[in-house]
């Protein structure tokens, strides 16, 4: 397994990032209790609902004790270690764990007929492992070939938190290997997020995994027109100042059209210059592996921008920003 740490935040926590074999990422996966919240972390008491869902002690708790909320804590790690308390959350609450994910994400693929030992994992952990990001890249048959010889695979994502923070997710997207670029796919059967609690069902992931792979024949579509459809100059340089600026910043937009144009990222050369993004005056920053080169294309602008959301430091906003891109790209392709 590699490993690579610190590499960008998710939430203001610090992340961890596992690349391998599945069965070794998993081994790196913290398990979690739910405790009640009081001057002591005592097992969770049992409760039942009323009709409309709400939290009912079966029995009293004892005084200094929150009976509206539950602590969530990480289990020691290896022997000699405590627990770590990670969040606080209503009774109404649902705690899925990570590994109970993985589990069905795999039962997931086994019924789509892929076998787990073809699929390559990336497991991104928060310090203490509240916040879980797990990739299953598919195996090569399910690759999008690209002219030049490059190629996409294809990337069932699965979003998980334990301590409430963030829903639970489930996307399908393309990675895209000569830059390590990835985008989600626009189709609606293939996206899917829910609350935890008492109403969400792992079994969904199942649904998405096999709606996904039958949207890719839509996907290889939507890129092959991408691929054909020439940028207008005049209609490009008028998207990037407003459409573009608007939804991304000033900066963004900026470094959009000079990846698209020259293959280089770059940043502004006076920080205090104003104007448009496409007349900034820049530096040259690094070139940007996988650029496509010559520009002038939606496709080459579609994988700019999937750079720029790839580079950004919070998880949260690199996934917010990579499902934007069909529908930032839409009128450019009427």
């Amino acid at each position: 397994v590699t490993v690579l740490q610190n590499t960008y935040k998710w939430q203001s926590s610090s992340v961890t990032c596992y690349r391998g074999p599945l069965d070794h990422v998993r081994k790196h996966i913290p398990t979690f209790e739910r405790k009640t919240f009081g001057p002591a972390l005592l097992p969770a008491a049992e409760y039942a609902t009323d009709d409309n869902g709400v939290g009912l002690f079966a029995q009293p708790l004892p005084a200094g004790f929150n009976r509206f909320y539950d602590v969530i804590v990480r289990n020691p790690l290896k022997s000699g270690d405590v627990e770590v308390p990670v969040g606080i959350v209503s009774r109404q609450y649902s705690l899925i764990q990570h590994q109970d994910l993985i589990d069905t994400a795999l039962a997931a693929v086994n019924k789509a007929g892929i076998k787990p030992a073809d699929i390559k994992a990336e497991l991104d952990l928060t310090e203490y492992g509240e916040r879980m990001r797990l990739g299953l890249l598919f195996p090569e048959k399910y690759n999008l070939v690209l002219p030049n010889h490059d190629k996409m695979g294809l990337r069932l994502e699965c979003f998980n938190s334990v301590d409430g923070s963030m829903k639970f997710m489930s996307v399908i997207g393309w990675l895209r290997f000569v830059c390590s670029n990835g985008m989600v796919i626009g189709v609606a059967d293939s996206y899917y997020r829910s609350r935890h609690n008492r109403y969400m069902e792992l079994s969904d992931i199942a649904a998405i995994l096999q709606g996904g792979i039958a949207a890719t024949t839509k996907e290889r579509e939507t890129y092959a027109t991408w691929q054909k459809k020439k940028l207008d100059e005049s209609k490009f340089i008028t998207w990037i100042d407003e459409t573009l600026a608007k939804k991304w910043g000033v900066k963004a937009a900026m470094r959009a059209w000079h990846i698209t144009r020259t293959g280089t990222d770059v940043e502004q050369a006076n920080p205090f210059e104003k104007g448009k993004a496409t007349e900034k005056q820049i530096k040259v920053v690094k070139t940007v592996p996988g650029a496509v080169l010559p520009g002038d294309t939606v496709y080459a602008l579609s994988q700019s921008l999937s750079w720029l959301a790839k580079e950004r430091r919070d998880v949260q906003q690199q996934l917010e920003w990579k499902q934007q891109i069909p529908d930032l790209l839409k009128p450019l392709c009427a």
